[in-house]
Protein backbone atom coordinates (compact mmCIF):
# COMPACT_ATOMS: atom_id res chain seq x y z
CA UNK A 1 0.00 0.00 0.00
CA UNK A 2 1.65 3.75 -0.86
CA UNK A 3 1.98 5.73 1.85
CA UNK A 4 -0.60 7.87 2.52
CA UNK A 5 0.35 11.72 2.66
CA UNK A 6 0.18 13.81 5.30
CA UNK A 7 -2.57 16.11 5.36
CA UNK A 8 -1.72 19.33 5.86
CA UNK A 9 -5.40 20.11 7.78
CA UNK A 10 -4.32 21.59 11.23
CA UNK A 11 -1.18 23.00 10.40
CA UNK A 12 -2.55 26.63 9.99
CA UNK A 13 -2.52 27.27 13.89
CA UNK A 14 0.81 25.78 14.40
CA UNK A 15 2.98 28.77 13.25
CA UNK A 16 0.80 32.08 13.91
CA UNK A 17 3.16 34.35 13.02
CA UNK A 18 3.41 32.69 9.20
CA UNK A 19 2.10 34.30 6.23
CA UNK A 20 0.51 32.27 4.02
CA UNK A 21 2.69 32.25 1.06
CA UNK A 22 4.71 29.11 -0.83
CA UNK A 23 7.11 29.63 1.84
CA UNK A 24 7.16 30.45 5.49
CA UNK A 25 7.47 34.02 6.48
CA UNK A 26 8.47 34.74 10.01
CA UNK A 27 6.20 37.35 11.82
CA UNK A 28 5.51 41.12 11.28
CA UNK A 29 1.81 40.36 9.18
CA UNK A 30 1.62 43.63 6.52
CA UNK A 31 -1.73 44.67 8.53
CA UNK A 32 -3.73 47.94 10.25
CA UNK A 33 -2.16 46.81 13.83
CA UNK A 34 1.19 46.02 12.54
CA UNK A 35 4.39 48.04 13.25
CA UNK A 36 5.00 47.64 9.76
CA UNK A 37 1.53 49.23 8.83
CA UNK A 38 1.77 52.05 6.09
CA UNK A 39 0.88 55.41 7.26
CA UNK A 40 -0.54 57.78 4.73
CA UNK A 41 -0.54 61.10 4.48
CA UNK A 42 -1.49 63.78 2.51
CA UNK A 43 0.63 64.57 -0.55
CA UNK A 44 1.84 67.72 -0.94
CA UNK A 45 3.19 66.77 -4.72
CA UNK A 46 0.94 66.31 -7.40
CA UNK A 47 0.41 63.33 -8.60
CA UNK A 48 2.48 62.10 -11.60
CA UNK A 49 0.46 60.45 -14.73
CA UNK A 50 -1.02 57.31 -14.17
CA UNK A 51 1.67 55.49 -15.97
CA UNK A 52 4.69 57.21 -14.12
CA UNK A 53 2.72 56.57 -11.05
CA UNK A 54 2.11 52.79 -11.40
CA UNK A 55 6.33 52.40 -12.25
CA UNK A 56 7.07 54.34 -9.15
CA UNK A 57 4.55 52.39 -7.08
CA UNK A 58 5.47 48.88 -8.14
CA UNK A 59 9.60 49.57 -7.11
CA UNK A 60 7.71 50.75 -3.85
CA UNK A 61 6.38 47.23 -3.54
CA UNK A 62 9.46 45.23 -4.96
CA UNK A 63 11.12 47.04 -1.70
CA UNK A 64 9.10 45.70 0.48
CA UNK A 65 9.28 42.44 -0.70
CA UNK A 66 5.30 41.74 -0.18
CA UNK A 67 3.44 37.92 -0.72
CA UNK A 68 1.46 37.64 -3.95
CA UNK A 69 -1.52 37.84 -2.02
CA UNK A 70 -0.38 41.77 -0.34
CA UNK A 71 1.04 42.61 -3.57
CA UNK A 72 -2.61 42.34 -5.41
CA UNK A 73 -3.79 44.21 -2.40
CA UNK A 74 -1.58 46.80 -2.67
CA UNK A 75 -1.88 46.95 -6.54
CA UNK A 76 -5.51 47.19 -6.34
CA UNK A 77 -5.84 50.03 -4.64
CA UNK A 78 -7.06 53.34 -6.36
CA UNK A 79 -4.21 55.56 -7.74
CA UNK A 80 -4.75 58.66 -5.07
CA UNK A 81 -4.17 55.70 -2.29
CA UNK A 82 -1.15 54.55 -4.04
CA UNK A 83 0.66 58.28 -4.37
CA UNK A 84 -0.97 58.59 -0.84
CA UNK A 85 1.30 55.81 0.59
CA UNK A 86 4.28 56.16 -2.05
CA UNK A 87 4.72 59.67 -0.57
CA UNK A 88 4.64 58.32 3.47
CA UNK A 89 7.20 55.89 2.58
CA UNK A 90 9.14 57.79 1.04
CA UNK A 91 8.51 60.66 3.32
CA UNK A 92 9.96 58.53 6.44
CA UNK A 93 13.28 57.40 4.27
CA UNK A 94 13.75 60.78 3.71
CA UNK A 95 13.45 61.44 7.74
CA UNK A 96 16.21 58.66 8.25
CA UNK A 97 18.58 59.25 6.45
CA UNK A 98 21.01 59.41 9.11
CA UNK A 99 23.56 56.92 10.58
CA UNK A 100 21.38 54.50 11.80
CA UNK A 101 19.84 53.98 8.17
CA UNK A 102 23.23 52.24 6.78
CA UNK A 103 24.43 48.49 7.28
CA UNK A 104 27.50 49.36 8.05
CA UNK A 105 26.64 51.74 10.88
CA UNK A 106 24.88 48.29 12.31
CA UNK A 107 27.78 45.85 11.38
CA UNK A 108 30.52 48.32 13.23
CA UNK A 109 28.11 48.62 16.46
CA UNK A 110 28.09 44.53 16.76
CA UNK A 111 31.76 43.91 16.12
CA UNK A 112 32.30 46.63 18.91
CA UNK A 113 29.74 44.60 20.92
CA UNK A 114 31.31 41.15 20.32
CA UNK A 115 34.53 42.77 21.54
CA UNK A 116 33.48 43.57 24.85
CA UNK A 117 32.02 40.22 25.39
CA UNK A 118 30.92 40.81 28.93
CA UNK A 119 28.40 43.16 30.52
CA UNK A 120 29.22 43.01 33.97
CA UNK A 121 31.72 46.01 33.58
CA UNK A 122 28.80 47.99 31.76
CA UNK A 123 26.64 50.19 33.00
CA UNK A 124 22.85 49.90 33.23
CA UNK A 125 22.76 52.89 30.83
CA UNK A 126 25.04 51.14 28.60
CA UNK A 127 23.15 47.75 28.65
CA UNK A 128 20.06 49.90 27.55
CA UNK A 129 22.11 51.76 25.03
CA UNK A 130 23.40 48.51 23.38
CA UNK A 131 19.95 46.25 23.50
CA UNK A 132 18.38 49.49 21.84
CA UNK A 133 20.97 50.05 19.28
CA UNK A 134 20.46 45.83 18.30
CA UNK A 135 16.58 46.73 18.91
CA UNK A 136 16.71 49.37 16.27
CA UNK A 137 19.11 47.03 13.81
CA UNK A 138 15.67 44.48 14.15
CA UNK A 139 13.27 47.51 12.81
CA UNK A 140 15.29 48.71 10.13
CA UNK A 141 15.91 44.76 8.61
CA UNK A 142 11.87 44.91 9.21
CA UNK A 143 11.00 48.13 7.26
CA UNK A 144 14.18 49.96 5.16
CA UNK A 145 13.73 49.13 1.41
CA UNK A 146 15.16 45.55 0.79
CA UNK A 147 17.16 46.84 -1.95
CA UNK A 148 18.79 49.45 0.12
CA UNK A 149 19.12 47.67 3.15
CA UNK A 150 18.69 44.38 3.39
CA UNK A 151 20.94 43.37 0.07
CA UNK A 152 23.78 45.58 1.62
CA UNK A 153 23.66 44.14 5.14
CA UNK A 154 24.01 40.68 3.26
CA UNK A 155 26.86 41.81 1.04
CA UNK A 156 28.75 42.83 4.03
CA UNK A 157 28.21 39.87 5.54
CA UNK A 158 26.19 41.35 8.47
CA UNK A 159 24.90 38.14 9.25
CA UNK A 160 28.03 35.77 10.11
CA UNK A 161 28.17 39.74 12.63
CA UNK A 162 25.17 38.41 14.51
CA UNK A 163 26.30 35.04 14.90
CA UNK A 164 29.92 35.72 16.05
CA UNK A 165 28.25 37.96 18.57
CA UNK A 166 26.17 34.74 19.29
CA UNK A 167 29.14 32.78 19.68
CA UNK A 168 31.17 35.19 21.83
CA UNK A 169 28.37 35.66 24.58
CA UNK A 170 29.16 35.78 28.07
CA UNK A 171 26.27 34.55 30.53
CA UNK A 172 25.12 37.59 31.77
CA UNK A 173 24.94 39.02 27.91
CA UNK A 174 23.07 35.37 26.92
CA UNK A 175 20.41 36.16 29.97
CA UNK A 176 19.97 39.12 28.81
CA UNK A 177 17.52 41.19 26.17
CA UNK A 178 20.23 41.58 24.07
CA UNK A 179 20.01 37.70 23.57
CA UNK A 180 16.30 38.15 22.76
CA UNK A 181 17.26 41.03 20.35
CA UNK A 182 19.69 39.13 18.34
CA UNK A 183 17.37 36.10 18.04
CA UNK A 184 15.02 38.99 16.59
CA UNK A 185 17.42 40.23 14.13
CA UNK A 186 17.75 37.05 12.56
CA UNK A 187 14.21 36.65 12.82
CA UNK A 188 13.44 40.14 10.68
CA UNK A 189 16.01 38.83 8.02
CA UNK A 190 14.12 35.91 7.51
CA UNK A 191 10.71 37.91 6.77
CA UNK A 192 11.72 38.50 3.31
CA UNK A 193 12.79 35.45 0.65
CA UNK A 194 16.40 37.17 0.36
CA UNK A 195 17.51 36.88 3.83
CA UNK A 196 15.88 33.55 4.58
CA UNK A 197 17.63 32.14 1.75
CA UNK A 198 20.43 33.64 3.18
CA UNK A 199 20.57 32.22 6.47
CA UNK A 200 19.78 28.78 5.24
CA UNK A 201 22.48 28.94 3.07
CA UNK A 202 25.23 29.94 5.70
CA UNK A 203 27.01 26.96 7.35
CA UNK A 204 26.26 27.13 10.37
CA UNK A 205 23.66 29.85 11.05
CA UNK A 206 20.61 27.01 12.03
CA UNK A 207 23.28 25.40 14.30
CA UNK A 208 23.86 28.72 16.18
CA UNK A 209 20.65 29.70 16.69
CA UNK A 210 19.99 26.23 18.09
CA UNK A 211 22.62 27.20 20.86
CA UNK A 212 20.54 29.72 22.16
CA UNK A 213 18.39 27.10 24.04
CA UNK A 214 21.06 26.93 26.84
CA UNK A 215 19.32 30.32 28.38
CA UNK A 216 17.10 30.61 30.44
CA UNK A 217 15.50 33.60 28.64
CA UNK A 218 12.12 32.16 28.01
CA UNK A 219 11.76 34.69 25.41
CA UNK A 220 14.57 34.15 23.38
CA UNK A 221 13.99 30.30 23.36
CA UNK A 222 10.67 31.23 22.25
CA UNK A 223 11.94 33.37 19.73
CA UNK A 224 14.41 30.45 18.42
CA UNK A 225 11.35 28.02 18.35
CA UNK A 226 9.33 29.94 15.99
CA UNK A 227 11.95 30.29 14.05
CA UNK A 228 13.38 26.67 13.72
CA UNK A 229 9.67 26.15 13.38
CA UNK A 230 9.64 27.90 10.40
CA UNK A 231 12.24 26.54 8.79
CA UNK A 232 10.95 23.21 8.92
CA UNK A 233 8.32 24.38 6.91
CA UNK A 234 10.82 25.39 4.03
CA UNK A 235 12.08 23.45 1.57
CA UNK A 236 15.59 21.53 2.55
CA UNK A 237 15.08 23.39 6.08
CA UNK A 238 13.18 20.48 8.09
CA UNK A 239 16.97 18.31 7.58
CA UNK A 240 18.83 21.28 8.65
CA UNK A 241 16.63 21.67 12.08
CA UNK A 242 17.10 17.93 13.07
CA UNK A 243 20.79 18.27 12.43
CA UNK A 244 21.12 21.30 14.55
CA UNK A 245 19.36 19.91 17.54
CA UNK A 246 21.74 16.89 17.02
CA UNK A 247 24.37 19.24 17.14
CA UNK A 248 22.56 21.11 20.17
CA UNK A 249 22.78 17.65 21.96
CA UNK A 250 26.47 17.83 21.73
CA UNK A 251 27.00 21.26 22.63
CA UNK A 252 24.91 20.67 25.51
CA UNK A 253 26.60 17.46 26.63
CA UNK A 254 23.06 15.90 26.83
CA UNK A 255 22.09 12.59 26.30
CA UNK A 256 19.66 13.20 23.35
CA UNK A 257 18.91 16.01 21.20
CA UNK A 258 15.47 16.97 22.10
CA UNK A 259 15.93 16.77 26.03
CA UNK A 260 16.17 20.13 26.73
CA UNK A 261 12.51 20.69 25.09
CA UNK A 262 11.02 17.83 27.17
CA UNK A 263 12.61 19.03 30.32
CA UNK A 264 11.40 23.06 29.63
CA UNK A 265 8.14 20.82 28.51
CA UNK A 266 8.03 19.66 32.27
CA UNK A 267 9.63 22.38 33.85
CA UNK A 268 7.35 24.70 36.16
CA UNK A 269 8.59 28.16 36.63
CA UNK A 270 5.59 29.87 38.15
CA UNK A 271 5.07 32.26 35.83
CA UNK A 272 1.77 31.37 33.95
CA UNK A 273 2.24 33.49 31.30
CA UNK A 274 5.40 32.58 30.52
CA UNK A 275 5.60 28.90 30.89
CA UNK A 276 2.09 28.62 28.85
CA UNK A 277 4.10 30.78 25.97
CA UNK A 278 7.37 28.56 25.77
CA UNK A 279 5.02 24.98 26.44
CA UNK A 280 3.15 26.75 23.49
CA UNK A 281 6.07 27.35 21.32
CA UNK A 282 7.89 23.94 22.22
CA UNK A 283 4.77 21.82 21.44
CA UNK A 284 4.45 24.03 17.90
CA UNK A 285 8.23 23.36 16.99
CA UNK A 286 7.65 19.32 18.06
CA UNK A 287 4.37 19.64 15.58
CA UNK A 288 6.14 21.04 12.62
CA UNK A 289 9.19 18.49 13.30
CA UNK A 290 6.93 15.28 13.32
CA UNK A 291 4.59 16.25 10.34
CA UNK A 292 6.83 18.19 7.81
CA UNK A 293 10.14 16.89 5.62
CA UNK A 294 10.11 13.83 5.09
CA UNK A 295 6.99 13.21 7.52
CA UNK A 296 5.03 15.03 4.92
CA UNK A 297 4.47 11.62 2.84
CA UNK A 298 6.60 8.77 5.37
CA UNK A 299 4.78 7.13 7.91
CA UNK A 300 7.68 5.59 9.10
CA UNK A 301 9.92 8.70 9.22
CA UNK A 302 6.94 10.40 11.51
CA UNK A 303 6.73 7.08 13.91
CA UNK A 304 10.63 7.16 13.93
CA UNK A 305 10.62 10.84 15.37
CA UNK A 306 7.73 10.49 17.40
CA UNK A 307 9.10 7.35 19.29
CA UNK A 308 12.04 9.21 19.66
CA UNK A 309 9.80 11.88 21.77
CA UNK A 310 7.99 9.24 23.41
CA UNK A 311 10.83 7.46 24.75
CA UNK A 312 11.83 10.21 26.44
CA UNK A 313 8.61 10.82 28.08
CA UNK A 314 6.46 13.07 26.42
CA UNK A 315 2.98 11.46 26.46
CA UNK A 316 2.92 12.27 30.40
CA UNK A 317 4.18 15.54 30.19
CA UNK A 318 1.50 16.82 27.67
CA UNK A 319 -0.94 14.96 30.31
CA UNK A 320 -0.17 16.82 32.84
CA UNK A 321 0.10 19.93 30.70
CA UNK A 322 -3.64 19.94 29.96
CA UNK A 323 -4.24 21.32 33.75
CA UNK A 324 -3.06 24.70 32.07
CA UNK A 325 -6.07 24.51 30.66
CA UNK A 326 -5.11 27.33 28.13
CA UNK A 327 -7.02 26.91 24.65
CA UNK A 328 -3.54 27.87 22.28
CA UNK A 329 -1.81 25.41 24.07
CA UNK A 330 -4.52 22.52 24.50
CA UNK A 331 -4.91 23.13 20.33
CA UNK A 332 -1.42 21.92 19.61
CA UNK A 333 -1.61 19.13 22.54
CA UNK A 334 -4.75 17.80 20.69
CA UNK A 335 -2.61 18.47 16.95
CA UNK A 336 0.44 15.90 18.89
CA UNK A 337 -1.85 13.35 20.02
CA UNK A 338 -4.68 13.48 16.47
CA UNK A 339 -1.40 12.18 14.46
CA UNK A 340 -0.28 10.15 16.96
CA UNK A 341 -3.51 8.34 16.97
CA UNK A 342 -4.05 8.57 13.51
CA UNK A 343 -0.59 7.25 12.49
CA UNK A 344 -0.65 4.52 14.87
CA UNK A 345 -3.85 3.21 13.44
CA UNK A 346 -2.47 2.85 10.35
CA UNK A 347 0.65 1.29 11.57
CA UNK A 348 -1.42 -1.53 13.29
CA UNK A 349 -3.12 -2.05 9.90
CA UNK A 350 0.17 -3.45 8.82
CA UNK A 351 -0.46 -6.29 11.04
CA UNK A 352 -4.39 -6.31 10.47
CA UNK A 353 -5.07 -5.26 13.71
CA UNK A 354 -6.46 -2.07 15.70
CA UNK A 355 -3.51 -1.05 17.97
CA UNK A 356 -0.10 -2.02 18.86
CA UNK A 357 1.29 -1.74 22.12
CA UNK A 358 5.23 -0.20 22.17
CA UNK A 359 5.64 -0.23 25.66
CA UNK A 360 5.43 -4.21 25.29
CA UNK A 361 8.37 -5.80 24.37
CA UNK A 362 5.94 -9.50 24.56
CA UNK A 363 3.67 -8.16 21.65
CA UNK A 364 6.33 -6.05 19.39
CA UNK A 365 8.34 -9.60 19.46
CA UNK A 366 5.04 -11.95 18.59
CA UNK A 367 4.40 -9.56 16.08
CA UNK A 368 7.63 -9.68 14.39
CA UNK A 369 7.61 -13.49 14.86
CA UNK A 370 4.67 -13.83 13.39
CA UNK A 371 5.43 -11.60 10.22
CA UNK A 372 8.72 -13.53 9.32
CA UNK A 373 7.63 -17.35 9.98
CA UNK A 374 7.75 -19.38 7.14
CA UNK A 375 9.68 -16.81 5.30
CA UNK A 376 13.72 -16.76 4.34
CA UNK A 377 14.13 -13.98 6.37
CA UNK A 378 12.85 -15.92 9.77
CA UNK A 379 16.42 -18.07 9.67
CA UNK A 380 18.10 -14.59 9.74
CA UNK A 381 15.58 -12.79 12.60
CA UNK A 382 16.60 -16.44 15.16
CA UNK A 383 20.30 -15.73 14.26
CA UNK A 384 19.77 -12.13 15.47
CA UNK A 385 18.01 -13.26 18.62
CA UNK A 386 20.91 -15.59 19.77
CA UNK A 387 23.56 -13.37 18.86
CA UNK A 388 21.87 -10.44 20.44
CA UNK A 389 21.75 -13.33 23.91
CA UNK A 390 25.62 -13.57 23.25
CA UNK A 391 26.24 -9.92 23.40
CA UNK A 392 28.48 -8.47 25.76
CA UNK A 393 26.87 -7.29 29.27
CA UNK A 394 29.00 -5.44 31.87
CA UNK A 395 27.31 -2.62 34.11
CA UNK A 396 30.66 -0.64 33.90
CA UNK A 397 31.46 -1.38 30.17
CA UNK A 398 30.39 -0.52 26.79
CA UNK A 399 27.85 -2.53 26.67
CA UNK A 400 25.08 0.67 25.75
CA UNK A 401 27.27 1.71 22.96
CA UNK A 402 26.80 -2.45 20.87
CA UNK A 403 22.98 -1.50 21.59
CA UNK A 404 23.15 1.55 20.24
CA UNK A 405 24.89 0.47 17.15
CA UNK A 406 22.47 -1.63 16.59
CA UNK A 407 19.84 0.60 17.33
CA UNK A 408 20.83 3.23 14.93
CA UNK A 409 21.54 0.78 12.26
CA UNK A 410 18.31 -0.82 12.20
CA UNK A 411 16.95 2.79 12.15
CA UNK A 412 18.94 3.99 8.84
CA UNK A 413 17.33 0.82 7.21
CA UNK A 414 13.50 1.86 8.07
CA UNK A 415 14.18 5.64 7.09
CA UNK A 416 16.41 5.42 4.37
CA UNK A 417 15.30 6.40 1.02
CA UNK A 418 15.57 4.02 -1.67
CA UNK A 419 18.06 6.47 -3.43
CA UNK A 420 20.26 6.04 -0.05
CA UNK A 421 19.12 9.40 1.36
CA UNK A 422 18.69 10.18 4.76
CA UNK A 423 15.74 12.87 5.93
CA UNK A 424 17.23 12.86 9.64
CA UNK A 425 20.62 13.45 10.46
CA UNK A 426 22.92 10.56 9.66
CA UNK A 427 22.89 7.97 12.81
CA UNK A 428 26.04 6.39 10.75
CA UNK A 429 28.17 8.29 8.49
CA UNK A 430 29.04 6.92 4.95
CA UNK A 431 26.30 3.78 5.63
CA UNK A 432 24.64 3.53 2.45
CA UNK A 433 21.79 0.81 3.33
CA UNK A 434 21.53 0.64 -0.43
CA UNK A 435 25.13 -0.35 -1.65
CA UNK A 436 25.32 -2.83 1.37
CA UNK A 437 21.99 -4.33 0.34
CA UNK A 438 22.97 -4.31 -3.11
CA UNK A 439 26.82 -6.15 -1.86
CA UNK A 440 24.71 -9.08 -0.21
CA UNK A 441 22.56 -9.39 -3.24
CA UNK A 442 26.06 -9.48 -4.93
CA UNK A 443 27.25 -11.97 -2.62
CA UNK A 444 23.88 -13.89 -2.90
CA UNK A 445 24.18 -13.92 -6.74
CA UNK A 446 28.31 -14.65 -6.61
CA UNK A 447 27.11 -17.89 -4.27
CA UNK A 448 24.90 -19.12 -6.99
CA UNK A 449 26.69 -18.25 -9.82
CA UNK A 450 29.33 -20.38 -8.18
CA UNK A 451 26.81 -23.10 -7.39
CA UNK A 452 25.59 -23.08 -11.05
CA UNK A 453 28.85 -22.93 -12.54
CA UNK A 454 30.04 -26.22 -10.20
CA UNK A 455 26.98 -27.97 -11.47
CA UNK A 456 27.93 -27.27 -14.91
CA UNK A 457 31.02 -28.07 -14.57
CA UNK A 458 29.99 -31.69 -12.90
CA UNK A 459 27.29 -31.98 -15.96
CA UNK A 460 30.51 -31.06 -18.54
CA UNK A 461 32.49 -33.44 -17.15
CA UNK A 462 29.56 -36.19 -17.16
CA UNK A 463 29.05 -35.28 -20.37
CA UNK A 464 32.57 -35.06 -21.76
CA UNK A 465 32.77 -38.60 -20.31
CA UNK A 466 29.33 -39.92 -22.40
CA UNK A 467 31.48 -38.42 -25.10
CA UNK A 468 34.12 -40.35 -24.74
CA UNK A 469 32.18 -43.89 -24.15
CA UNK A 470 30.49 -42.83 -27.19
CA UNK A 471 33.83 -42.12 -29.61
CA UNK A 472 34.99 -45.67 -28.17
CA UNK A 473 31.84 -47.13 -29.26
CA UNK A 474 31.87 -45.29 -32.51
CA UNK A 475 34.98 -46.47 -33.01
CA UNK A 476 34.20 -50.61 -32.57
CA UNK A 477 31.30 -49.58 -34.81
CA UNK A 478 33.66 -48.25 -37.35
CA UNK A 479 36.15 -51.05 -36.73
CA UNK A 480 33.65 -53.58 -37.27
CA UNK A 481 32.26 -52.20 -40.10
CA UNK A 482 35.25 -51.71 -41.90
CA UNK A 483 36.22 -55.87 -41.24
CA UNK A 484 32.21 -56.52 -42.57
CA UNK A 485 33.25 -54.40 -45.46
CA UNK A 486 36.68 -56.40 -46.24
CA UNK A 487 34.46 -59.49 -45.71
CA UNK A 488 31.91 -58.25 -48.20
CA UNK A 489 33.79 -57.32 -50.50
CA UNK A 490 35.77 -60.99 -50.24
CA UNK A 491 32.42 -62.28 -50.84
CA UNK A 492 31.55 -59.84 -53.32
CA UNK A 493 34.50 -61.18 -55.13
CA UNK A 494 33.77 -64.83 -54.79
CA UNK A 495 30.17 -64.24 -56.03
CA UNK A 496 31.82 -62.09 -58.99
CA UNK A 497 34.08 -65.43 -59.64
CA UNK A 498 31.48 -67.76 -58.95
CA UNK A 499 29.10 -65.92 -61.17
CA UNK A 500 31.25 -65.44 -64.24
CA UNK A 501 32.57 -69.67 -63.92
CA UNK A 502 28.34 -70.04 -63.85
CA UNK A 503 28.32 -67.86 -66.80
CA UNK A 504 30.75 -70.07 -68.78
CA UNK A 505 29.68 -73.23 -67.24
CA UNK A 506 25.82 -72.14 -68.91
CA UNK A 507 27.41 -70.93 -71.44
CA UNK A 508 29.15 -74.48 -72.12
CA UNK A 509 25.89 -76.69 -71.23
CA UNK A 510 24.17 -74.09 -73.86
CA UNK A 511 26.81 -75.04 -76.50
CA UNK A 512 26.72 -79.01 -75.20
CA UNK A 513 22.66 -78.84 -75.74
CA UNK A 514 23.09 -77.33 -79.05
CA UNK A 515 25.56 -79.37 -80.47
CA UNK A 516 23.66 -82.28 -79.37
CA UNK A 517 20.51 -80.73 -80.96
CA UNK A 518 22.35 -80.81 -83.97
CA UNK A 519 23.75 -84.30 -83.76
CA UNK A 520 20.69 -85.44 -83.03
CA UNK A 521 18.71 -83.27 -86.01
CA UNK A 522 21.48 -84.97 -88.71
CA UNK A 523 21.64 -88.92 -87.22
CA UNK A 524 18.34 -89.78 -88.51
CA UNK A 525 19.59 -88.71 -91.96
CA UNK A 526 22.79 -90.52 -91.37
CA UNK A 527 21.16 -93.84 -91.25
CA UNK A 528 18.03 -93.21 -93.65
CA UNK A 529 16.78 -97.17 -95.42
CA UNK A 530 18.82 -97.87 -98.78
Amino acid sequence: MAPRKRSSRGISFIFCCFRSSDHPEITYRLRNDSSFALQTMEPALPMPPVEELDVMFTELVDELDLTDKHREAMFALPAEKKWQIYCSKKKDQEENKGATSWPEFYIDQLNSMAARKSLIALEKEDEEERNKTIESLKTALRTKPMRQFVTRFIDLDGLSCILNFLKSMDYETAESRIHTSLIGCIKALMNNSLGRAHVLAHSESINVIAQSLSTENIKTKVAVLEIMGAVCLVPGGHKKVLEAMLHYQKYASERTRFQTLINDLDKSTGRYRDEVSLKTAIMSFINAVLSQGAGVESLDFRLHLRYEFLMLGIQPVIDKLREHENSTLDRHLDFFEMLRNEDELEFAKRFELVHIDTKSATQMFELTRKRLTHTEAYPHFMSILHHCLQMPYKRSGNTVQYWLLLDRIVQQIVIQSDKGQDPDATPLENFNIKNVVRMLVNENEVKQWKEQAEKMRKEHTELQQKLEKKERECDAKAQEKEEMMQTLNKMKEKLEKESSEHKQVKQQVADLTAQLHEMSRVRPSTFSPL
